[in-house]
């Protein structure tokens, strides 16, 4: 009889178990969850709460730190990437995204440093994420609450408070992104963000200048004006409208130097001519919008190589940012993630042979940038040659900030943007 008892309890426990588990569709039984965040204070985060629709999607991310760092971070940065693709769309009534990453580990010294190995608290989402700690790992409250059996795992809860989904795979993510866009925006908005730089052979920021967004009829639907380094932004545009940009014809520029629209990294896109009635301005082509949104480039180096392989070219060079901590050349586990693509590539074709160039930006001494860029060339040299690549297939040249790509030249001050634009490794890809 007490065996009977005892198994009718555990049955009873378990169905009271499942019960627990949030199921999609499900209104979200809580509006404030209390976590750890960075600052080592105890934190209510706030989630839709379906008596009044919100204006987000919430994206969360369970984790704890038996995970590899390399498994998190792919999967963080594919995260951040299908975010940015939906960030501002007005997907299902809600115009932007919140990214909550939570890690169940007890101790918050391991959570901080696995979060700093991984250079996982730095953002590439435009959006705002925030890491966050469950301070009772798999028994704390915003676990038990979700219900998340397993990590990683990704719960999205909409603006009315319900979860809209539960999944461990990002490509279920952006399958679900994309249907709910798709179906329900009106219009597509991004921001627009770019520099204004000003003079012919030493172009300088445009700073503390005012410069507008016009449509077709002529109205103003943004303005903004320049930071320090002629950088501006244009929040939440519709780019389905035919946009321009306009520059104040002040006395900065209306009696010259050139005037140059750029990318934040500093690359030029056009001259921004001025027109019969004195002012400044350029008409914005579909493509302009897609390099002026904070948008990661999905055109990978696979796919970059696929596109070259059916062709008859014998040379691909491929530039990426192979992430460094600052003076250092080990490889980060950002770094590795590209470099395994690489290596699938030379695996893939034994017959392709690599030069690895690297480069700095100009801080720094001209002499020490050389012998870093060398150094995290044979790094990376070395990485290949440790999951079995040929070192005969594989030549490492570093070439310092002799090859500075923008206007940033010793001396002259950039903003971080424009610098990181420089330190990149190019991949020269040779088919015997």
């Amino acid at each position: 009889m007490k065996l009977n008892l005892f198994s009718l309890f555990i049955v009873l426990s378990i169905i009271v178990s499942a019960q627990k588990k949030l199921r999609v569709g499900e209104k979200i039984p809580f509006t404030k969850l209390v976590l750890l965040n960075g600052a080592d204070k105890k934190t209510d985060i706030d989630l839709p709460n379906g008596k009044t629709t919100a204006d987000k999607f919430v994206l969360v991310l369970f984790f704890d730190t038996k995970q590899s760092i390399k498994q998190i971070v792919d999967i963080n940065q594919k995260l951040e990437q299908t975010l940015n693709r939906f960030q501002n769309n007005a997907c299902k009534g809600a115009s932007e995204i919140e990214y909550i990453s939570i890690c169940a580990e007890e101790k918050p010294e391991v959570w901080k440093k696995y979060l700093q190995d991984g250079n996982l608290i730095n953002s590439k989402f435009n959006g705002k994420k925030t890491n966050y700690l469950a301070v009772k790992g798999i028994k704390d409250e915003a676990v038990k609450v979700f219900g998340a059996d397993k990590f990683p795992s990704f719960f999205l809860v909409n603006p009315k408070g319900r979860l809209w989904l539960e999944t461990d795979s990002t490509q279920a993510l952006e399958q679900a992104f994309v249907s709910i866009c798709k179906t329900n925006a009106s219009v597509s908005t991004a921001d627009i963000v770019g520099k204004l730089l000003v003079g012919e052979k030493e172009k300088k920021p445009l700073m503390q200048h005012i410069v507008y967004l016009i449509n077709q009829k002529l109205d103003t639907v943004k303005s903004a004006i320049t930071d320090a380094f002629g950088d501006f932004t244009f929040n939440k545009v519709d780019t389905t409208q035919n946009l321009t940009i306009r520059v104040a014809p002040t006395d900065k520029v209306k009696h010259g130097p050139l005037v140059f629209l750029a990318k934040l990294t500093g690359e030029i896109i056009t001259e921004i001519k001025k027109t019969v009635k004195g002012e400044f301005e350029y008409k914005l082509l579909k493509v302009d919008v897609i390099i002026l949104s904070p948008l990661e480039d999905s055109d990978d180096i696979i796919l970059k190589y696929k596109k070259f392989e059916k062709t008859d070219l014998k040379n691909l060079q491929v530039s990426e940012n192979v992430y460094y901590e600052l003076n250092k050349f080990s490889i980060t586990y950002e770094g590795e993630l590209i470099l395994d693509k690489i290596i699938a590539i030379l695996k893939a074709n034994p017959k392709v042979n690599l030069e690895v160039v690297s480069h700095t930006d100009a801080r720094g001494d001209d002499a020490g940038n050389l012998t870093l860029s060398q150094k995290r060339s044979n790094a990376v040299l070395d990485y290949l040659s440790s999951k079995g690549i040929d070192k005969i297939r594989i030549k490492a040249f570093g070439k310092g900030e002799s090859a500075i790509k923008n206007r940033c030249l010793n001396g002259v001050e950039c903003s971080d943007k424009e610098h990181e634009f420089n330190r990149r490794t190019e991949f020269n890809f040779t088919k015997n």
